[in-house]
């Protein structure tokens, strides 16, 4: 007798919008304009409609919504380098934040490349992303950015045009040298950041400006905000002429204390190092590393809300955007004390 073919298991179907409705009690509508991110709808309600297409397994078809509605919530995000545990924090909080939206990111990490930054720019527009978040390199040309026909928002770097994210930056290197003048330090060496950058100018201007008539900056150095020093640091910083470093971020921090140890100098007790950013191995280092605190899980979550706040078509077109967060000293064991004598 003939076995016959036990039958195939039936797959249950697309949970339908009408299934999320009925479950929620709320109208079609009403569950389309919370999905689609439009329309007036009350939190509870937001949220209500988001927990029940949760339960039911409801899953947007995006390519067919993207044909209705002209959106793919699909946003892009450029950044220079990866390999700094800035842009690391940057991109976890701008992936958390677009998935707590319902959107997807595209990350393209341009190496410090000014011409991959500017394919990376139209590369991403042809992929037909809504809009694109992008740190540049440097201030220096931001034209390529304006011409593009998505909306952007801009991290960091200045510009008179975009809407922009930035930090409190001249306010942080305040913060150092007060923290600085406090343990009695008159004589700095800085370890810059590029200075074509704006946020490389502000944290020295603003610890430059602090100081008072009694200091003394012996040296200023521009360096790459990378971990390896330059053969002029690795030189100047064999000079006994003062008594803190004040560094650009906190890669170079980091690589000065490890060089000054290596030459036998003791951080804190001969010289005092200060970083800027705050990246999670500040506070792991051997001293641990006072610096600055940049917001950058707050900058990711700001770019991300006011570059959706721009695709909104209910939301009125305004002027361009400024935010500026504020930033705080993280006192720990790279400063101490100048020594005396």
């Amino acid at each position: 007798m003939a076995r016959r073919n036990p039958s195939k298991p039936k797959h249950r179907s697309r949970v339908t919008v009408r299934e999320v409705a009925d479950d929620v009690g709320v109208s079609i509508a009403t569950v389309s304009y919370v999905l689609n991110d439009r329309g007036s709808v009350s939190d509870e309600v937001r949220r209500k409609v988001r927990r029940a297409a949760a339960k039911l397994g409801y899953r947007q078809n995006r390519a067919a919504r993207a044909m209705k509605i002209g959106r793919t919530d699909i946003i892009g995000l450029i950044i220079p380098n990866i390999e700094n545990p800035f842009f690391a924090t940057l991109v976890q909080s701008v992936l958390q934040e677009a998935q707590r939206r319902d959107h997807q990111v595209f990350v393209v990490d341009t190496e410090g490349s000014h011409e991959s930054e500017i394919k990376a720019m139209r590369g991403l527009v042809a992929q037909g992303v809504d809009g694109i978040i992008v740190f540049p390199i440097d201030d220096s040309d931001l034209d390529p950015i304006r011409a593009l026909d998505v909306p952007v928002v801009v991290l960091d770097r200045e510009n008179p045009n975009l809407d922009l994210i930035q930090a409190e930056y001249r306010n942080g290197g305040r913060m150092i040298a007060e923290h600085l003048l406090e343990l009695g330090h008159r004589r700095f060496g800085l370890l810059e950041g590029p200075q074509v950058v704006t946020s490389g100018r502000e944290r020295s201007r603003g610890f430059i400006d602090t100081l008072n008539e009694e200091c003394v900056v012996a040296w200023r150095l521009e360096e790459r905000f990378a971990i390896e020093l330059s053969a002029d640091a690795r030189a100047i910083l064999q000079r006994p002429d003062v008594t803190a470093i004040v560094c650009g971020n906190d890669q170079i921090a980091m690589a000065a204390v490890a060089y000054l140890q290596r030459c036998g100098s003791r951080v804190p007790e001969d010289v005092s190092v200060v970083g800027f950013d705050d990246i999670p191995f500040a506070s792991l280092t051997s001293p641990t590393l006072t610096t600055v605190r940049m917001p950058t899980a707050a900058m990711g979550v700001e770019a991300v809300n006011l570059l959706l706040k721009r695709l909104r078509p209910d939301v009125p077109t305004e002027a361009r955007n400024r935010i500026v967060l504020g930033v705080e000293l993280m006192k720990r064991g790279s400063t101490g004390s100048a020594p005396t004598g």
